[in-house]
């Protein structure tokens, strides 16, 4: 499984080809798991975004903000896990105030030549 609730994801694949790049966010299992063709071990998530998306039903197009999307064809995107700062951060090698770096005073002249 890649996604699971809560996840931001990328259309990475898509019957309708205008659907790949769109940006959704999983908000839960699909309560339809056949609602779209995909290989039985595959997951219907239910998915929104903040663009329209295509479906074709039943030979009809029609555009949504909230689907379902199978999960193989869905990549989540992560980035690094949080810090949290508190109690916690004085057990950690690198302390908060550590993360803010100054950058070093110089002269104009110096860097425009």
């Amino acid at each position: 499984m890649n996604c699971k609730p809560g996840d931001l994801a990328i259309i990475v694949e898509a019957f309708n080809a205008c659907n790949i790049g769109i940006i959704v966010r999983v908000t839960g299992r699909h309560s339809d798991q056949s609602a779209l063709v995909a290989p039985s071990n595959d997951t219907i998530w239910l998915v929104e975004s903040s663009h329209l998306m295509t479906y074709d039903i039943a030979g009809r197009l029609s555009r949504k903000k909230r689907g379902p999307a199978p999960d193989s064809q869905l990549k989540p995107i992560r980035g690094l896990p949080e810090i949290t700062f508190g109690k916690a951060a004085n057990k950690l090698p690198i302390k908060g105030s550590d993360l803010v770096t100054k950058a070093p005073k110089q002269n104009l002249s110096e860097v425009l030549s």
